[in-house]
């Protein structure tokens, strides 16, 4: 979950981000389609997001209102809602356990 702002970048430029004209996200998105998630890692002195993918491209988080880092992370299991995201400047984790 990235809320504001991202950007997602090829190996030599950016194919778009929040700020792009709505006209390019199509395009942008339907090459993230069937990718999975190579590598995760964090960047910044607060720190943002950047998601490797299997076919060579990186969707990035970066915040540009005060406040944190706007991503997060959620896995849901068996009813279970794990996530981490960021709160005050650090990592924060949480876990959800069903009833």
């Amino acid at each position: 979950m990235m809320d504001w702002s991202w950007r997602i970048e090829g190996k030599r430029r950016i194919w778009c981000g929040s700020w792009s004209d709505g006209e390019r996200w199509p395009r942008a998105f339907s090459r993230l389609q069937g990718a999975t998630v190579k590598t995760v890692m964090l960047f910044g002195r607060l720190p943002e997001i950047d998601l490797e993918l299997s076919n060579g491209l990186h969707l990035l988080s970066m915040s540009t209102v005060e406040g944190d880092p706007e991503w997060g992370l959620i896995k849901r299991q068996d009813g279970d809602i794990i996530s981490v995201g960021i709160v005050a400047g650090r990592l924060n984790f949480r876990q959800d356990l069903a009833d």
